[in-house]
């Protein structure tokens, strides 16, 4: 019997070590690229468990020790975390994999369940005024809206429930918690989160009212509610506002009020980018303009779009006038490069693609954010630099080296939204050797360049389809053809009619 149990044991135990493996090795965030270091890897079954261990260790003291009440919080923990994996793995498989997001939903249910308790040991502290609306902010702004209604139901329960199962304590949780996660789903300012805190504030008022209404209430105690109502409403705010830049940069999120003070242009890299290599920044301007709108068309996240690519070609500013953009003497692209004329084709190749590492080190020394960052490899992935690989293959007089030496070191695309940073920037430097743009030209132009970089196998590693690629192809097309429109020439005035050459007036003096 002893060996049997002692087997069994270890074929659990070795089931369980196999699982951790498979799911470490799926993560998509591990071993991307050497240029991407991650900081934080912790396999998803080590953080579910974890996550449901703490938990029951929050809940404990609340239920008591006999051993039936441990076993019923044990179930109960049990079917929630298994109810979470289900939902994750079936309304959010983009999550599966995700060891840190998982990680921080984890950690955004304890803070949950560690707020109400907090609240809970003071017996002043009204429920009305636990502020479970923090816990749906940061889980909308940092993860998803539909996993924050999740979390922001499962606190509402455990708020009535530790609240001696206070039916009031779970509808005013409930009705604060969803204002909060409505009103955050289009922050885009650290001001917009006050904003959320009054819709919190005037929900949990109304709550109350027509609870006060249902119960008998006095005027008294439907005030004192509505007063715990604006405590609610204000430490969501505080409380959000605190947490926030610490759960960014620990779990490497951005928020749309990160992207927008990362994309602002007074910012010194982007600056640089603007006085001294004028031409890549102007390239810069039109490749996100040309991203962000292909991003909203297949509804990718259209502001990392366009921030990652102001960023996607920073390392230009260590060697700008090796860039075809940046040598304001060329007066057409028939011309000639004159500093690679002067290096052979592989050294060449070494120069344009060491302005990838350069990006990524300007970047990390600049403080730009992960998700930002990955914009500058990824926008190239593993492409091959076809213009010095050609060159090569037409000297004769050395040994070419094979194709993988001209190209870059990758990785290749992980998002929708690098996919689109890729196609953008390549589209929008194809674009400008076309003499005559007609939107026939330009699509058929648009739609080789996304054949080449589908066959090249680029997109491989990315969650992007083929609808996607033909909503992408349309978007590029109807941008393109805005930029390149087509302008009247206007006629000349004859000769008689023209108005006489601008004058200054006379002086006082000559009248």
């Amino acid at each position: 019997m002893g060996k049997w149990w002692r087997n069994g044991l270890k074929h659990l135990l070795q089931s369980m070590l196999d699982w951790v493996q498979r799911t470490e090795r799926k993560s998509p965030r591990r071993g991307a690229s050497s240029l991407l270091v991650k900081e934080l890897h912790i396999p998803m079954p080590i953080v579910t468990i974890g996550v449901a261990v703490v938990l029951f260790g929050l809940l404990l003291p609340q239920v008591g020790f006999s051993l039936s009440k441990i076993g019923a919080l044990a179930g109960l923990i049990a079917l929630l975390t298994l109810f979470f994996v289900l939902y994750i793995r079936t309304d959010l498989p983009q999550f599966v994999n995700d060891d840190e997001a998982v990680f921080l939903c984890g950690l955004c249910m304890i803070l949950g369940v560690a707020i109400v308790e907090l609240c809970e040991r003071f017996p002043e502290f009204s429920p009305y005024g636990v502020p479970i609306g923090t816990i749906t902010i940061l889980v909308t702004l940092l993860l998803h809206i539909r996993l924050a209604f999740l979390v922001g139901v499962v606190l509402s329960i455990f708020c009535g429930v530790l609240y001696g199962l206070s039916f009031n304590a779970v509808f005013v949780a409930f009705f604060s918690s969803m204002a909060a996660m409505l009103a955050s789903r289009h922050v885009r300012h650290r001001s917009d989160i006050v904003r959320a805190g009054f819709h919190v504030v005037w929900v949990t008022a109304v709550c109350l009212y027509g609870l006060g209404l249902f119960h008998g209430w006095s005027t008294t105690q439907i005030l004192h509610g509505i007063f715990w109502g604006g405590v609610n409403g204000a430490l969501c705010v505080v409380v959000s506002l605190a947490l926030l830049p610490v759960l960014e940069s620990f779990f490497s999120r951005v928020t749309p009020i990160t992207l927008l003070e990362v994309g602002d242009f007074n910012r010194p890299l982007l600056r640089r980018l603007m006085i001294e290599a004028p031409g890549t920044y102007h390239h810069t301007l039109l490749v996100s303009a040309l991203a962000e709108q292909a991003a909203e068309a297949i509804g990718a996240n259209s502001l990392l779009c366009r921030v990652g690519m102001y960023y996607h070609d920073v390392g230009k500013l260590e060697h700008p006038e090796y860039f075809i953009e940046n040598q304001t003497m060329r007066r057409s692209a028939k011309d000639k490069a004159e500093l690679h004329d002067k290096l052979n084709p592989s050294i060449s190749s070494l120069v344009i693609v060491s302005h990838v590492k350069d990006g990524v080190a300007l970047a990390r020394s600049y403080n730009v954010p992960e998700e930002v960052l990955r914009f500058i490899p990824e926008h190239h992935g593993t492409s091959l630099i076809k213009y010095f690989y050609m060159q090569a293959l037409q000297q004769g007089d050395e040994e070419v080296p094979p194709a993988d030496a001209y190209r870059y070191p990758g990785p290749k695309p992980h998002s929708k939204e690098t996919v689109i940073g890729m196609l953008a920037d390549s589209v929008e430097a194809a674009s400008r050797t076309m003499e005559e743009p007609t939107y026939e030209r330009l699509r058929g132009l648009v739609e080789k360049i996304v054949n080449s970089k589908f066959m090249d196998a680029q997109f491989d590693e990315a969650p992007i389809t083929l609808q996607d690629l033909r909503r992408i192809v349309d978007s590029f097309t109807a941008s393109l053809s805005a930029i390149y429109h087509v302008r009247i020439e206007y006629p000349e005035m004859p000769e008689k009619e023209n108005p006489l050459p601008f004058s200054p007036r006379p002086s006082a003096e000559a009248e």
